[in-house]
């Protein structure tokens, strides 16, 4: 298995990770947050359990995940509050659960079951309630699809650094002409038509950022990923420069470059 790390073109040093990703900025440290237009995202099987706090004679919302459906609503105290199914989104794929209490000062909980999930909520009502609305974050799911994204991407990169890319070898383009530093030098360079791989038998001791070259002469960092001993770029420049900065004994800033050039 290939060790993979993912750097910018600016910290050539950082390293991948495959993780879980957070639903919201707000969020970042926090299983609950408070949305911009005013709603309560749960993040789903985290703590805290979800609640809802709905003022008496007030419908309030619960909004599930799209393409779930309901199965079965059950709710603790089904005499003072009234609770109903309800759907938005194109072709009403997304569910929605209104509640509304008939009383301030109530407590109990909403169990529902849907097509992908049980759902435990709890149900308050208060005459100062403020979020009328939650809906539910699914990181365990969004981190789970992320991953497999990731395995994809690296089965299929292992395949064309193995010769055997699924695109097919007469459409690897290996036209490329590489001069400058010699520790710099690649021993190879080719793109698949949607990615190009600066291959080394051996990674340089200090690693080069990546700048693509305009037209006019203009340079960009790129991002990058290192899969074993090759620069992975998620596009095709026609120009590439691999650019090492160091500081020498009189701590000047030396650059040291390698030119990549598409035939």
């Amino acid at each position: 298995m290939f060790l993979v790390r993912s750097l910018s073109a600016l910290a050539a040093a950082a390293v991948m990770t495959v993780g879980g990703a957070g639903f919201a900025a707000s969020a970042a440290s926090s299983d609950k947050a408070i949305l911009p237009d005013g709603s309560v995202r749960y993040a789903y099987g985290r703590r805290p359990m979800p609640e809802l706090i709905c003022k008496p004679q007030y419908v309030c919302d619960i909004e599930l995940d799209s393409g779930e459906s309901v199965l079965n609503m059950a709710i603790g105290d089904a005499s003072r509050w009234v609770i109903a199914g309800g759907k938005s989104g194109p072709g009403g794929t997304t569910p929605h659960i209104f509640v509304k209490p008939t009383q301030p000062d109530l407590e109990t909980n909403l169990i529902v079951t849907t097509t992908k999930r049980l759902y435990d909520i709890t149900l308050r009502s208060a005459k100062d309630a403020q979020h009328p609305h939650i809906s539910f974050a699914y990181v365990d799911d969004e981190a789970a699809a992320k991953a497999a994204i990731a395995d994809h991407e690296r089965a299929s990169i292992e395949n064309i650094l193995n010769a055997q890319p699924a695109v097919g070898m007469d459409r690897v383009d290996t036209k490329y002409k590489v001069t400058g530093e010699p520790t710099l030098i690649p021993d190879k360079v080719f793109n698949d038509g949607s990615r190009t791989f600066i291959q080394w038998k051996s990674l340089p001791l200090e690693l080069p950022q990546v700048f693509s070259i305009a037209t006019n002469g203009a340079t960009r960092p790129e991002n990058f990923r290192v899969v074993g001993s090759t620069y992975v770029i998620d596009n095709i420049d026609p120009d590439i420069d691999l650019v090492l900065a160091a500081t020498t004994e009189r701590h000047a800033l030396v650059e040291h470059r390698a030119s990549i050039r598409h035939l």
